[in-house]
């Protein structure tokens, strides 16, 4: 187990080698781990935070609702690891809720996150630091390896690209269970991040979206298209990986479980985010594919016939397209108002703009590409 070591020390050895653009690291850091009903999968993680080769100035972990195993689990680390560990209560269930509660308490001007099924590498905390030497990088994530529960590791996938986001509206994620030969990758600039391995500039973004509606997906998105807004760069660590134990039912394909959550609620969550953030020349086209298009699992009006296919129950499917399209109808009028208020309150340097085709403005020089981080090994669903 590391020992922690101080913040001029944490500095020295991020800076040795750092990139060519640089600007003030950040001089405090917050873990943010909401956890619930997952008590040893939340101790292996805190033991993964405690191996590190830099140690975090704090972890705050969020036990939820009732759950009181995790509180406890939690508990028993207190004295066994080398950083600050506080354990907070959310009465509210959800990851959303959880990460506000935790955020508001955090010291941090780094503000990172892990899922408390996931365990980080021994320099995780240091590579996701070291990016912060460069002044226009807001928000850095990495990827996941995920294994079954008898510890079998998930089909390799070599799709592309990573974390983009259509000039059309549809997200492309591909941030997950890589061949191991990307990890030699240098990290590139995405639109959006995922949160089981992800850091953001506390300066760059104010909060997660609390209108967003459960099981809260695409948060990160939002988070990361805050970044955006305000001319911050958001990069892509190949060689950042954890190892991610996912259990949440949520994100199975198919019609088993709560379908407002699984899909009605997808819907409603990324009309409201590409309505908040979307430049306005491709308003009208982002809102025509939230309504026509869609996937087999989650269709709009293109892809219906297609789902009534795959899923039968062409009833079901009916009734589940108009829930949709209601949905998508509500988040677009929502996120406009969101967009409105976010506008006003100043809190942006730049446009709503921030997404599509274009870079970000302070993206432009790096031409989609960063320099390894300092001190890393080249070699490389929540």
């Amino acid at each position: 187990m590391s020992m922690p070591i101080s913040s001029s020390e944490r500095a020295a050895q991020v800076r040795s080698g750092s990139p060519t653009t640089t600007g003030s690291l950040p001089r405090s850091s917050s873990v943010l781990i909401p956890s619930y009903n997952r008590p040893a999968r939340l101790l292996g993680c805190l033991t993964g935070l405690a191996n590190q080769e830099l140690a975090p100035d704090e972890v705050i972990v969020v036990w939820q609702g009732d759950d009181t195993a995790t509180r406890d689990a939690a508990e028993t680390m207190i004295d066994a690891v080398p950083y600050r560990l506080r354990i907070l209560h959310s009465p509210e269930k959800g990851v959303v809720p959880a990460e506000n509660l935790a955020l508001d308490a955090s010291i941090g001007e780094l503000i990172l996150l892990i899922d408390d099924d996931a365990v980080p590498p021994t320099d995780w905390f240091r590579r996701h630091l070291s990016f912060y030497a460069d002044a226009t990088v807001g928000a850095v994530g990495g990827p996941a390896d995920n294994f079954l529960d008898n510890g079998k590791p998930f089909p390799r996938r070599d799709r592309e690209p990573t974390g983009r986001l259509t000039w059309w509206g549809k997200p492309v994620g591909n941030m997950y269970d890589h061949d191991p030969s990307w990890r030699t990758r240098p990290p590139r600039d995405v639109h959006h991040l995922v949160g089981y391995n992800m850091s953001l500039r506390r300066s760059a973004f104010d909060r997660f979206e609390s209108a967003l509606r459960p099981y809260w997906s695409m948060f990160e998105m939002d988070a990361c298209l805050q970044v955006a807004s305000r001319g911050y760069r958001v990069l892509f660590d190949y060689g950042n990986v954890v190892e991610h134990h996912p259990t949440n039912t949520i994100y199975k394909a198919g019609r088993e479980g709560d379908l407002t959550v699984k899909v009605v609620n997808v819907f409603y969550n990324q009309s409201f985010i590409l309505s908040r953030w979307t430049e306005p020349r491709l308003r009208f086209w982002r809102f025509l594919y939230m309504l026509v298009g869609g996937t087999r699992e989650k269709p709009g009006f293109f892809f219906l016939p297609f789902a009534i296919l795959r899923h039968g129950h062409p009833i079901r499917e009916l009734r589940l397209f108009g829930r949709t399209t209601s949905a998508t109808i509500e988040g677009w009028r929502d996120g406009a108002v969101a967009r409105q208020k976010f506008r006003g309150s100043g809190s942006t340097t730049g446009t709503t703009a921030g997404i599509g085709n274009s870079e970000n403005p302070a993206s432009k020089a790096q031409a989609g590409h960063w320099a390894v981080p300092p001190g890393a090994r080249h070699p490389e669903a929540r």
